[in-house]
């Protein structure tokens, strides 16, 4: 009898543990979940600081209190002293920062160089202390310190002409180490990787560099570096619509290009309703995610969003009706739109931050993407796409 008390008692134990296990695995966010990447630097031009305050007050009108903001920061412009002003500004306007690590822009290549290497031609040590001390450095606005580990390195515009997840598994563990060694606080996210992305095999694309689908490089960084998923918190998305860019949110589907002699793809197909492409990519993502081991990650969708105002997008009315509906839904709002067919980011609990792109890119190049209307020297003049209409989810 004394032996069946004590194994109850043991019993019960482990259930009360695995209990509480389940209740809390994940930290806890704020319940604003909206947010806007910014373009105070694009890595190529640079808004003056003197204008920075005026559109982080934008930023804050258009997300509300608690809301995110997605900003790169290149490796050649750690300056600490500058980008506290950053911090400091998003602390004034009750905002949330995400930083992008960034490497640097080869204007005469035009991509974007993968990170220096060590001495030893393999290691990102040199480089991964750089991003560390300056994240460390950082008087940050909030509990975690949000750092994404690069960007869409399936590009070859992303990595120096070609992509290599092999040596991207090396950067982003490398990196993270560094990062949580040096700033307790880090919360360490994966580069989003597009879905859009074709793989090219031995062969470049129309344009000179070399691309990989998004399945393959991620089986590929894992069957590199086994443990390389376990360094992260979080996992960022780039979820964008159909079109590319201009389809409405319930346009979803399933697709892997393969062009040139690019191998087929080593993964499965995914179950019924499950698409990489479209708002809802994420899905996809998780999916893999899960079949290559990986922890279970909120979704962070740091790009997202509609081109509009030219010939081939969507208007700025449609595409904000069209960023309402990813976001919230439609609930009887727009009765020539249809109530079903994709997951409202804000409903989904896998999903922690929205963050589409962008707020204030310079004219010249992302007038197309622009939430604002802005003029060459950085001033505001109003809103492109009006979010006024969305605010009310966010209690605004």
């Amino acid at each position: 009898m004394k032996r069946k008390r004590a194994l109850l008692a043991i019993l019960l134990m482990l259930i009360n543990l695995m209990a509480c296990a389940d209740l809390d695995p994940a930290p806890q966010f704020g319940p604003n979940k909206l947010g806007v990447h910014l373009l105070l630097d694009d890595g190529r031009f640079q808004w003056p600081v003197s204008e920075w305050e005026n559109h982080l007050a934008y930023a804050r009108q258009a997300v509300g209190a608690g809301g995110y903001v997605t900003e790169l920061v290149r490796l050649d412009d750690l300056d600490v002293a500058k980008w506290q002003q950053f911090m400091d500004l998003c602390a004034a306007q009750e905002l949330t920062p995400i930083l992008r690590l960034a490497t640097t822009f080869d204007r005469e290549a035009g991509w974007w160089n993968a990170p220096p290497l060590d001495d030893d031609g393999r290691s990102y040590q040199t480089a991964a202390q750089a991003y560390a001390s300056f994240v460390a450095a950082l008087d940050w606005p909030g509990e975690h310190h949000f750092v994404i580990v690069g960007n869409e390195p399936n590009h070859g515009d992303e990595w120096g002409g070609k992509p290599d997840p092999v040596a991207y598994a090396r950067f982003l563990q490398k990196t993270a180490v560094a990062l949580k060694t040096a700033d307790p606080q880090a919360f360490v996210l994966n580069a989003g990787l597009d879905p859009f992305t074709p793989h090219t095999g031995s062969q470049p694309f129309v344009n000179g560099m070399w691309y990989m689908d998004s399945g393959t490089f991620l089986v590929e960084m894992v069957a590199a570096e086994p443990n390389v998923l376990d360094v992260l918190d979080g996992w960022v998305s780039h979820p964008y619509p159909l079109g590319p860019f201009a389809a409405p949110p319930w346009e979803r589907t399933y697709q892997i290009d393969i062009i040139n002699d690019a191998p087929a793809p080593d993964f499965s197909t995914p179950p019924a309703g499950i698409f990489n492409r479209g708002v809802n990519g994420y899905e996809w993502e998780l999916w893999l995610l899960d079949q290559l081991g990986a922890p279970q990650l909120l979704v962070f969708i740091t790009e997202t969003g509609w081109r509009h105002g030219e010939a081939t997008y969507p208007s700025a009315a449609l595409a904000t009706d069209y960023l309402d509906l990813a976001l919230r839904g439609n609930d009887g709002r727009f009765a020539h739109f249809p109530e079903t067919g994709w997951t409202p980011w804000l409903a989904d609990d896998r999903v922690v931050a929205v963050t589409p792109f962008a707020l204030d890119g310079n004219p010249a190049e992302w007038h197309h993407t622009n939430w604002l209307d802005i003029d060459a020297d950085g001033r505001i003049t109003g809103w492109h796409i009006d979010p006024a209409q969305w605010q009310t989810a966010v209690g605004e």
